[in-house]
């Protein structure tokens, strides 16, 4: 299956070794009527970024600026979800969290598709994870960070697609659609 964010998944997290996992975003919990369905899962942008820039003071040099961007994504992880398409997510709850583990704990070199492009030089550092536990599912709350700070661009409400369609471009090799 081809998975395309925006379509039939929200985001792709992706890592070298490892197969994509696409992942559906929630804004809201799951409700007590949904029971396993996702009847009670919202769509919508569910990524934050938080840019700090650091001051390092190597005994008794200058200081040098270190630029950090900090990103949070909040997913849904269920044995039953749709996908924004109104398709059936065609992994379970623990398929979702053993592909999830496995990308997290190569611990750089990750990758996040959007369907406004990509985010590289994702790393993890410090807390990776924070679960949010509801009768009928979870929330996933994924910390990682980058140095990389060419990748957005500057008008972050602009849509970019990537000229081949591979979703693999970073944002000065994107074109407008």
């Amino acid at each position: 299956m081809v998975w395309l964010p925006g379509v039939n998944c929200d985001c792709i997290l992706r890592h070298p070794r490892h197969p994509d996992l696409p992942l559906i975003f929630s804004q809201i919990g799951f409700s007590a009527a949904s029971v396993g369905a996702a009847a009670g899962i919202k769509h919508g942008p569910r990524i934050r970024v938080h840019y700090e820039i650091y001051w390092q003071d190597e005994k008794g040099q200058p200081p040098e600026p270190i630029e950090v961007r900090h990103l949070w994504l909040t997913v849904a992880v269920a044995d039953r979800l749709l996908c924004p398409d109104g398709g059936w997510y065609p992994f379970s709850a623990e398929e979702t969290r053993q592909r999830l583990s496995a990308i997290l704990l190569e611990k750089r070199d990750i990758r996040l598709i959007t369907r406004s492009g990509v985010i590289s030089g994702l790393y993890g550092k410090d807390h990776v994870l924070i679960d949010s536990i509801y009768p009928d599912g979870n929330m996933l709350e994924i910390h990682l960070s980058t140095r990389v700070l060419t990748d957005l661009p500057l008008n972050p409400l602009n849509t970019w697609l990537d000229d081949s369609l591979t979703l693999s471009s970073v944002w000065d090799t994107a074109v407008w659609q």
